[in-house]
């Protein structure tokens, strides 16, 4: 498979305290995916929708074939404001730093 076709796939995805107002005054549930530093990469350069995942053989179309997004003139934008940062899961100590603590009896 072409490495561009892979889809963004969340690794976690958490509900967050907000609701989207759609046009026809539908509430819907806002949520925070957690995504891998690769599917952040392809977002930030272009070839994925930051909205509905949506990955695209080429940078920047004018708008997201599936959800109608305005990639090119909003995409940066959209993601400067909603990007959270990095997170890190799993211990926080190594694995060496394990086998320390597990002999001195910790």
């Amino acid at each position: 498979m072409d490495r561009w076709r892979q889809p963004i796939v969340p690794l976690l995805i958490e509900p967050v305290n907000q609701v989207l107002l759609l046009p026809d005054g539908r509430r819907q549930a806002e949520v925070q995916f957690v995504l891998s530093e690769f599917d952040i990469m392809r977002l930030r350069a272009g070839y994925g929708c930051a909205k509905c995942l949506q990955v695209f053989e080429r940078p920047w179309p004018e708008k997201c074939p599936v959800c109608g997004a305005p990639i090119r003139d909003k995409q940066a934008e959209y993601f400067a404001r909603e990007y959270g940062g990095v997170e890190r899961f799993g211990p926080s100590t190594t694995l060496a730093d394990e086998r320390e603590r597990l002999r001195e009896g910790g």
